[in-house]
């Protein structure tokens, strides 16, 4: 028999009502949770398979073209795309099953990568194809990453946000590591189409995974519709009246420049370090190795108070690694950058999601994280333009400059606002 929304949400777990459970003890429960193991699994393979394909293409735009702005036009178009699409995809969010955008958004994604490997294999892939795929693969993103998001925690319940937000996490860690080093492993052994190829299936299994679960969660299906148009002015309403969500939205945005280091990651490795995809591949797992240690971290302790503040605080901490990063004194020096920016990323990352979706009402979620994912995605400017300062000035002069200004702003902020941030 088919459960109920409050029968996945509430069911009971064994527990000791008499002592408070730690924060472990909850994030166990969480995933012993009905269908929160087979969200979390779908998730999981989904970023692993990401991070394969996100790889692949920035080092297969490395072998089209020497520029360094070439690798930074293809996260512009792409972030771009998920900035101007977020805040509609939002409003779709929250008025159709997020179950069912997810598969959906999967499917699609695994047909433009497969698409990929056939232009590689004919020996037909361009550049500007590159950027084709990007724009669609945005505007597939813009629906797919609050629909995750809010989902997983439709499935566990809006009391275990915090620990349903940080396995997701953990997952996503995972992702980073082992797809990093599957990455940098396959491109170097069995080609890129292989690659793919191979990535492509896993979107696919990841998709047919998450539809074995049974659709959970509030949309307006539910209740009495109002135009699309009205349901994101509410949104925009409701944030602007509120400080607290303000501020932290302004250190979210201070990605224009964090976003840096996602195009200088593949320059850095073969211009500035001079490695191969494999130690490329390394790189990124490293910095996957990072944003599990902060996930684990996370689980850890109970949900904590004051999250604007930790949200600003984590966005500052990544921010002056790119400090660090642009130092580039040897490539073990930046292996333990890349741990650096991966825990205080992650740290950001559970904070932003668990903060917002805790400081919202329940039907507001989806429009509040696209807003989230708008101003994280406003990295698609610092994408370009620091790959542009990179052919002007040199890649170190260049990252460094990008992680100095999010710096001081930051500070400032934080100095003047901390008293607003603490009430989010």
């Amino acid at each position: 028999m088919r459960k109920s929304q409050g029968e996945i949400r509430d069911a009971p777990q064994p527990s000791s009502p008499d002592t408070p459970a730690s924060g472990f003890e909850e994030t166990v429960r969480t995933f012993r949770l009905p269908f929160y193991a087979r969200v979390w699994t779908s998730n999981l393979i989904q970023f692993i398979c990401f991070q394969v394909l996100f790889l692949a293409m920035q080092w297969l735009v490395t072998s089209l073209t020497p520029l360094r702005s070439a690798v930074g036009l293809v996260g512009f178009i792409q972030g771009g795309t998920i900035a101007l699409a977020s805040p509609a995809a939002g409003v779709v969010v929250d008025r159709q099953p997020k179950r069912n955008l997810i598969a959906a958004g999967r499917f699609g994604l695994a047909a433009i990568a497969m698409a990929v490997a056939l232009l590689v294999l004919t020996d037909s892939i361009a550049y500007w194809q590159i950027l084709v795929v990007s724009v669609i693969g945005g505007l597939l993103a813009s629906v797919l990453s609050p629909a995750t998001q809010t989902y997983i925690v439709d499935v566990a319940g809006r009391k275990r946000t915090q620990h349903a937000v940080a396995l997701n996490a953990v997952g996503a860690s995972f992702g980073s590591m082992g797809g990093g080093a599957i990455a940098g492993i396959l491109v170097g052994s069995v080609g890129m189409v292989a690659t793919y190829a191979s990535a492509s299936l896993g979107v696919v299994l990841a998709a047919v995974v998450v539809l074995t679960v049974p659709i959970v969660g509030r949309s307006q299906r539910d209740s009495e519709r109002t135009s699309a148009l009205a349901d994101l002015r509410e949104g925009f309403h409701y944030v602007r009246a509120r400080p607290p969500l303000l501020l932290a939205l302004l250190a979210c945005g201070m990605a224009i420049f964090n976003g840096a280091i996602t195009p200088m990651r593949p320059i850095f490795a073969r211009h500035v370090l001079g490695v191969g995809p494999e130690e490329f591949g390394v790189m990124s797992a490293v910095h996957g190795v990072g944003t599990f240690a902060a996930a684990v971290t996370v689980t850890l302790f109970p949900p904590r108070r004051h999250m604007g503040l930790v949200i600003a605080g984590s966005m500052l901490a990544f921010a002056s690694g790119l400090l660090l990063y642009a130092l580039a004194f040897s490539y073990t020096w930046v292996l333990g950058v890349e741990l650096w920016l991966g825990f205080t990323g992650q740290l950001w990352n559970v904070a932003a999601l668990t903060g917002f979706q805790l400081a919202v009402p329940e039907a507001m979620r989806g429009r509040v994280l696209s807003m989230v994912f708008t101003l994280a995605q406003l990295g698609f400017v610092g994408t370009l333009a620091v790959g542009a300062l990179a052919d002007a000035v040199g890649d170190q002069l260049a990252l460094g400059i990008f992680g100095a200004i999010p710096t001081v702003l930051l500070s400032v902020l934080l100095v003047f606002g901390w008293k607003t941030l603490r009430k989010m």
